[in-house]
C-alpha cells in the first residue's frame, strides 16, 4: 500500500503503543499546519520589502516585477532548503536514483508554478484570503483526478464543489450575507480581484502536484522524491527570474543584489526554508503514515485557519522587525462565513464514496 505522504510504501508502523504514536502523529501534523500558516504573512512581508526596495506600490506594480519577486524568493528559499536537507537527511539523498530525481523534477515543475502564482497574489490580497483559496486543493484534486481518468466524481466531491463555490463567493465579496438574506454584491464585478484569480490557478497547479506525487509514489521511493522536488523548484524559479527581470528595466540587477544584502530579507527567507519547508515536509513524511489518508486530509484543512490566525497576530510584529507597513488583519463576517464554508467543502470532498463502499460490501446494512 502506498502512503500519500511521500514515505516508503513499506514503512513500518510502531509495534508498541500504537494509540499514543497515533495521537503524537496527529499533534505533529497539526503543528505542520501551523508552520504552513505562518508562511503566508511572512511571504507577504517579503513582498512588501521588495516594493519598498524598488519604490513601487503592489497595486500598481507590473506583472514582470511580481513574477521576478516571487521567483527570487522561491529560488532562494528552496536552494537553502535543499542544502539543509542534504546535510541532515543524507540517507534520503543517497536513496534517490535517476527515476526519483526525474519524477521529483516533474513534481517541482507543477509546485513552482503554483507557488509563483500564490506569492504574486499575496502582494495584493490578504494572507487569510490566500490561505482559504489555496486550501481548495482538497476539492480540486479529486475533481481533476475524476476528469483526467474519466471517473464519475464521488458524491462528496460534487457537493464539495458546490459548497466551495458559495464559500469563495462569500469570502471574496461576490455574495453578501446580511439581515436581509443572501444577495449578489453591488460591486460584484470588482470584488473578485486579479490576486484571487492567480491564487485559484495556483491551487490548481498544487492539485496537479498532489496527483503526481500519488502516481509516482506508487512505483518509486516516495520519500526520495523530495530532493528532486526541492532542486527543480529552485532551478525553475531562478529561470523564471532570469526571464522576467529584463522586462522591468526600472529594477536593475544591482537593486536585487541590494535587496539580498539586507538581513531583513534573509531572516524571513531562512524561516521559510527551515520551518515551512524542511521541517514541515520532513515531519509530514515521517508521521502521516500513522493516520489514514482521509484523516490526514481532514487535519490539513486546519491550514487556512492557522493562516488567518497568523495574519491577525504576526503582521504587527513583522512590521516593527522589518520596517514595513503591514497591519494586523481583523476577523470580519465574510472571512468567517466564507472560510467556514470552504472548510466544509474540503471535508465533504474527503468523505468516502458510499457507492464504492456498497460495491465492496464495506457498508453495514442498517
Amino acid at each position: 500500500m502506498t502512503h500519500m505522504d511521500g514515505t516508503s510504501p513499506h514503512a513500518d508502523r510502531p509495534a508498541h503503543h500504537p494509540h499514543r504514536r497515533r495521537l503524537f502523529a496527529i499533534a505533529i501534523l497539526t503543528f505542520v499546519n501551523v508552520l504552513w500558516g505562518l508562511s503566508f504573512p511572512m511571504t507577504k512581508t517579503i513582498n512588501l520589502q521588495v516594493d519598498a526596495n524598488f519604490g513601487v506600490e503592489a497595486e500598481h506594480s507590473s506583472t514582470p516585477l511580481r513574477v521576478a519577486a516571487a521567483s527570487w524568493l522561491i529560488g532562494c528559499r528552496f536552494l537553502i532548503a535543499l542544502g539543509i536537507f542534504a546535510i541532515f537527511f543524507r540517507p534520503v539523498i543517497r536513496r534517490a536514483g535517476r527515476a526519483e530525481w526525474l519524477a521529483g523534477s516533474w513534481i517541482g515543475a507543477f509546485f513552482v508554478v503554483g507557488l509563483i502564482l500564490q506569492v504574486m497574489a499575496l502582494a495584493t490580497i490578504p494572507a487569510s484570503r490566500s490561505g482559504f483559496l489555496t486550501s481548495l486543493v482538497a476539492v480540486y484534486t479529486p475533481l481533476i483526478t475524476a476528469l483526467l481518468f474519466r471517473i464519475k466524481p464521488a458524491i462528496g466531491v460534487a457537493l464539495g464543489v458546490l459548497v466551495a463555490l458559495l464559500g469563495v463567493a462569500v469570502l471574496t465579496g461576490l455574495v453578501i450575507v446580511g439581515p436581509g438574506g443572501v444577495a449578489i454584491a453591488k460591486d460584484a464585478l470588482t470584488a473578485w480581484t486579479f490576486g484571487d484569480t492567480l491564487t485559484t490557478l495556483g491551487a490548481i497547479f498544487f492539485a496537479g502536484q498532489v496527483i503526481l506525487v500519488d502516481r509516482f509514489g506508487r512505483r518509486l521511493d516516495a520519500a526520495a522524491l523530495t530532493p528532486g522536488m526541492f532542486a527543480s523548484t529552485a532551478v525553475f524559479a531562478f529561470i523564471a527570474f532570469a526571464i522576467a527581470r529584463p522586462m522591468i528595466p526600472e529594477t536593475p540587477l544591482v537593486g536585487w543584489v541590494e535587496l539580498s544584502c539586507r538581513p531583513g530579507f534573509w531572516v524571513p527567507v531562512l524561516a521559510l526554508s527551515i520551518f515551512c519547508s524542511v521541517l514541515a515536509f520532513n515531519w509530514m513524511n515521517s508521521y502521516q503514515h500513522y493516520v489514514s489518508a482521509s484523516q490526514a486530509g481532514i487535519i490539513y484543512t486546519f491550514e487556512p485557519v492557522c493562516a488567518s490566525a497568523a495574519a491577525m497576530i504576526l503582521p504587527g510584529w513583522l512590521s516593527r522587525a522589518f520596517g514595513v507597513d503591514y497591519p494586523n488583519e481583523t476577523l470580519v463576517l465574510p472571512m468567517l462565513l466564507g472560510g467556514a464554508l470552504i472548510i466544509v467543502a474540503n471535508l465533504l470532498s474527503l468523505c468516502p464514496d458510499p457507492r464504492k463502499r456498497r460495491s465492496t460490501g464495506g457498508e453495514a446494512v442498517g
